[in-house]
């Protein structure tokens, strides 16, 4: 019979920052929509949900600007946007309930965590540092860290390169995030009520997302707490 501090020592947990750290989605769609007004291409929230959100910056100023944008314009309307999208949660900010208790639990069990986000260094460092979260973490990588952002999995590969010090490499790897990511791999997807499980082959990983159960080879009912968080049962 498999203990759960035996259980635990096999894991490691990998977490998305925005919408799963902090709530806060409704910030990034303001800054876009105020960014667009100033620059004479004004957008619906509906157009927002369908061609912006979960998209890396480059896709989505040549989605909105034409694909014949330099990088230089790319750049600019980048940094614009991050700006605005700071200025605007920082007096707002707050944890999704439940996570430092969560990340806490994981330390005090042995299971290391890391991040990986697809938002630039700002924004990450604004997240980790208001949250005083960092100290948890083994490994951080954002999105100016990788060549290619969502839906490619540069972030989480980066992610598990750089935590082989903190054994990550040798453990079962999770992630902990809102939804899929939209990452493009060669694997089919099984999808569920609350979970995703999706595996790299080449790399030996194994991605759950959105599941209040983190399901391991030695235990297929290993739970970490709180469910609140990850689950939102």
């Amino acid at each position: 019979m498999t203990t759960s501090s035996q259980t635990d020592a096999a894991l490691a947990a990998i977490f998305d920052v925005d919408g799963t750290m902090v709530d806060n989605a409704a910030y990034h769609q303001a800054a876009w929509i105020e960014l667009c007004q100033r620059l004479g291409k004004p957008i619906t929230p509906a157009y927002y949900t369908t061609h912006i959100h979960a998209r890396s910056n480059e896709l989505i100023v040549t989605t909105l600007f034409g694909e014949d944008c330099s990088p230089k314009f790319i750049a600019q309307v980048s940094r614009q946007k991050e700006q605005l999208y700071r200025d605007l949660y920082r007096p707002v900010i707050r944890e999704i309930p439940g996570l430092t208790n969560l990340l806490i639990a994981l330390q005090a069990r042995g299971v290391p965590c890391a991040a990986a986000s697809n938002s630039p260094k700002a924004n990450v460092d604004m997240v980790l540092d208001l949250l005083d979260i960092r100290k948890y973490l083994q490994a951080v990588v954002d999105r100016d860290q990788v060549a290619r952002g969502k839906p490619h999995p540069d972030l989480l590969l980066t992610v598990f390169n750089s935590g082989k010090a903190a054994g990550v490499s040798t453990r079962a790897v999770f992630v902990v995030a809102l939804n899929s990511w939209g990452i493009v791999v060669d694997s089919p997807r099984i999808q569920g009520d609350h979970e995703l499980p999706l595996r790299i082959v080449a790399h030996g990983l194994t991605f759950v997302f959105r599941s209040a159960t983190l399901t391991s080879p030695a235990d297929s009912t290993h739970r970490l707490p709180p469910a609140r968080f990850v689950g939102g049962a």
